[in-house]
């Protein structure tokens, strides 16, 4: 019988190897000729920005009375990989609070995780990471979720005027990594913002130079591949514009809002845009 020389022999498998399909999937492994996922099956990264002045209490207590679900929803989306991050903005007079200033959730936070903007001239804004992000963290994100609204652990903030300073919180987040660094590749970033205010800067007024800087916001996340999700009850009026949904949402790619005359379903609408952005991302996959 005729045997195969070394080089034939070698040639046959190479070909076998072109020819075959393989995949070495096991235990949810891949091999580095499967195909790598994308979009929120390859990761997500979730920062919750929340206006923490006195007229949240309530859409606060909604999300802390789901947070399990909304984790959960997270969870499966990302088939476990994830990061979660939670930030609050509230606004006081010159010089002035916090209210929370004492309480045991705000001073065991590092000083790192908390800053003042003192440029205004009748007032300053504070901002503060109640959590920063790190990989599978549904239990530390939950724990300082539930300090929120919740006396001594952390009294609600307040507001002055209508309009509060969530942009300022966003600035911090994409330009200056006050919620960590986000993560490279093909994973989905999230910023959500949950606001019952127009944005105002340091200056407690929702004017032009708000617009442009939201623009700029906006330019920025598009820049990073983050999307803003807003959450909602203004949609504007004959004083202030509705400027993030004008401004930043429409400027930025695969942003959007919900806006709703209550945040009784603010849970449900949350977990709805996580659900509805993961979908798109693996429509887009497929095509």
């Amino acid at each position: 019988m005729k045997t195969l020389s070394t080089k034939s022999l070698t040639i046959l498998l190479i070909c076998i190897a072109m020819f075959t399909t393989v995949s070495c999937k096991k235990n949810a492994d891949l091999c580095d000729y499967d195909e790598a996922p994308t979009g929120c099956a390859a990761g997500m990264d979730v920062a919750f920005l929340i206006d923490y002045t006195g007229s949240m209490g309530s859409a606060i207590d909604s999300i802390k009375s789901e947070v399990n679900t909304i984790v959960n929803t997270i969870m499966a989306e990302s088939g476990g990989d994830y990061r979660l991050a939670l930030g609050i903005f509230d606004e006081y007079p010159k010089k002035g609070g916090p209210s929370y200033i004492a309480s045991p959730a705000y001073t065991a936070l590092p000083a790192a995780q908390k800053k003042i903007v003192t440029t205004g001239t009748a007032t300053d804004q504070h901002l503060t990471m109640m959590e920063k992000f790190a990989p599978a963290n549904s239990t530390s994100f939950s724990t300082q979720l539930s300090f929120l609204n919740n006396n001594p652990n952390m009294p609600m903030g307040w507001g002055i005027n209508g309009p509060e300073p969530g942009d300022l919180l966003l600035n911090e987040i994409l330009n200056n990594n006050f919620a960590g660094t986000w993560r490279n590749g093909n994973i989905t970033k999230l910023t959500i913002i949950i606001t019952d205010a127009p944005a105002s800067g340091d200056d407690d007024n929702a004017n032009a130079t708000d617009d442009s800087f939201l623009q700029a916001l906006a330019a920025t996340a598009n820049s990073m591949g983050v999307q803003c999700v807003l959450l909602t009850t203004f949609s504007g009026n004959t004083l202030y514009p509705a400027n993030y949904q004008l401004q930043l949402i429409a400027n930025n790619t695969g942003g959007s809002a919900v806006v709703a005359p209550t945040f009784n379903n603010i849970s449900k609408d949350i977990i709805s845009q996580i659900r509805n952005i993961c979908s798109e991302s693996k429509t887009v996959q497929r095509k």
